[in-house]
């Protein structure tokens, strides 16, 4: 009997940890396993090519959102080249209504919720020709009838085996380790909501495979837990993360009500990208978070954010969601302009995803929220924002990913939005500027800056500064400059260059290494260390090599 473990994931860097569980936890049974991994962007016909070639009894899909009409498709075509080829899902997408989830695709079986064990039954079952029945938490068919049968109950995490091979090569990947499951919230949009029973994987064992992971060469490994900081020994393993000789970064999704001072200070001695954090916000408004049932206030943890955010050695990602219950745009744009004052390294404006089996999916009617039938079954409009409000929004994020998150225009966005309360606006009204004046097109550098110039020129105009479009002119140079290694400067930016080059020279040769001088109408370097603006000239050296600022 021949397993083929079909990964169809969203990136290229990234690698599908369920599958690999899977593979480990059937080791010991007499049947030949492979696992191939493919992305949604590989062309169809390509991907059932090679699971064709390999000849398997059974191939089994982890179903995501993002892949489900993918792996649907491929289902139907396996079938049509030969229907004696077995084919099994798991994975949160199909584990809500696994018997409609049967009946609309072409595949065999299910396997609902955590499913090592289950899988390991169901291919001993298969390998023995033993009754399915007693497979707890597969749903299959037989015949013209689909079974569904009885749950299996939670695993402990002393079961869950490490994933990846000893030799296993990551280097450009990401990698994965849970050091517990379960969730301790209960948001209304996701489906941890349901899992309650929180277990966890103790320090030692944490510690472990983490030795294990350093030694695949991956560059990030992220810990998958719903909630990391409710693991009773997150300061300890923070402190071993820590204390590591190694330049690997470690990305946590954690809550800030449960972050201690104690963990403020033991984060300050973090090394420089040692940790990344993301941290879910959703709204900042208590009506819209009560009606998801998110309890803990944003003013309530106000002050442990503003704690995170002032670690410098840690990079912190926040989230907001739009269109969820009770939410207009003006109570969107106050959440937003709550969480940019904050000044994280990322801010990230997603959508709601009405999924499958989620009270937001029981309550959308009551809300009046109306959602895409296709995955990833975004909303399109509630009883509080309209189609257009939400498309604006769409474009709002477009711009905001582009400019503030990328983090290449960041000495430019913190002049133009200096001292400004509605950071909103300018983000939504250049999300309307490129949509207008680019309808779609893909921009290059070179697009970006300029339209950020002419955006930001025409913003700043209330401020009456005759002075404003000189110092942007030179913090896009000094942004350009800072994100291209290639001394290079678009031809709408002014610039200007030294008249001799003794100087450059002189510093080239007492350095031993070839030095750009770019001549900056303002003292850049003051701007960029302390925000202070000195209309005063200043020459500034680069090493041509790597474009990096060299401080004399």
């Amino acid at each position: 009997m021949k397993v083929l473990l079909a990964a169809i994931n969203s990136k290229y860097i990234h690698t599908n940890i369920s599958l690999r569980y899977l593979e480990k936890i059937t080791k010991g049974l007499p049947v030949l396993t492979e696992r191939v991994e493919f992305t949604i962007n590989e062309q169809t016909d390509r991907i059932l090519e090679e699971i064709i070639e390999r000849k398997p009894d059974l191939v089994a899909f982890s179903v995501y959102i993002w892949n489900f009409e993918l792996v649907r498709e491929l289902s139907v075509l396996i079938k049509c080249v030969d229907e004696n080829i077995k084919i099994l899902y798991g994975g949160p997408e199909v584990s809500y209504d696994s018997k409609k989830h049967l009946e609309i695709m072409s595949g065999d079986y299910i396997i609902r919720g955590e499913g090592e064990l289950a899988y390991e039954d169901l291919i001993g079952s298969l390998f023995r020709h033993t009754e399915l029945k007693s497979v707890r938490g597969l749903t299959f068919r037989n015949g013209d009838e689909i079974i569904i049968n009885p749950d299996r109950e939670k695993m402990e995490m002393s079961l869950v085996p490490y994933p990846y091979d000893e030799e296993e090569d990551l280097k450009g990947k990401l990698s994965y380790i849970e050091a517990s499951r379960g969730c301790p919230y209960r948001c209304s949009y996701c489906l941890s909501s349901s899992e309650r029973d929180l277990r966890f994987l103790p320090y030692e064992e944490v510690v472990r495979r983490v030795e294990k992971l350093l030694e695949t060469g991956t560059s990030v490994v992220k810990f998958i837990d719903r909630t990391f900081n409710i693991h009773p020994d997150a300061y300890e393993i923070w402190a071993y993360l820590i204390s590591l000789d190694t330049s690997v970064t470690f990305h946590f999704e954690i809550s800030p009500d449960l972050i201690k001072e104690e963990h403020i200070h033991l984060l300050r001695t973090a090394p420089v990208g040692r940790i990344q954090f993301e941290v879910g916000i959703q709204s900042t408004n208590q009506e819209v978070l009560l009606s998801i049932n998110r309890f803990i206030g944003f003013r309530k943890v106000l002050e442990k954010l503003h704690a995170l955010v002032s670690l410098k050695n840690i990079h912190n990602h926040m989230d907001l969601i739009a269109g969820l219950p009770y939410d207009s745009m003006e109570r969107f744009k106050e959440s937003f302009n709550d969480v940019y004052s904050l000044k994280p390294d990322m801010l990230q404006l997603g959508f709601l995803k009405v999924i499958k089996g989620t009270p937001m999916e029981r309550d959308a009617k009551k809300y009046g929220i109306i959602y895409s039938p296709f995955a990833p079954y975004e909303v399109l409009k509630t009883r509080w924002m309209d189609f257009s409000d939400l498309r604006s929004l769409h474009h709002t994020e477009e711009a905001l990913e582009r400019y503030y998150n990328s983090g290449r225009f960041k000495t430019t966005l913190s002049y133009v939005l200096k001292g400004e309360e509605d950071s909103f606006a300018f983000y939504e009204g250049l999300g309307r500027y490129l949509d207008e004046e680019y309808q779609g097109l893909s921009l290059g550098a070179k697009e970006q800056f300029l339209a950020l110039r002419d955006y930001s020129s025409k913003w700043m105009n209330k401020r009456e500064d005759t002075s404003q479009d000189v110092v942007l002119n030179e913090l896009l140079k000094f942004d350009w400059l800072s994100g291209n290694k290639k001394q290079y400067v678009p031809d709408f930016l002014t610039r200007k260059l030294p008249e001799n080059n003794e100087e450059k020279r002189r510093i080239s040769k007492e350095l031993g290494i070839k030095v750009h001088v770019e001549i900056y109408s303002i003292n850049i370097l003051l701007y960029a260390d302390k925000g202070i603006v000195d209309m005063n000239e200043t020459p500034v050296y680069y090493d041509e090599i790597n474009g990096q600022i060299i401080r004399i």
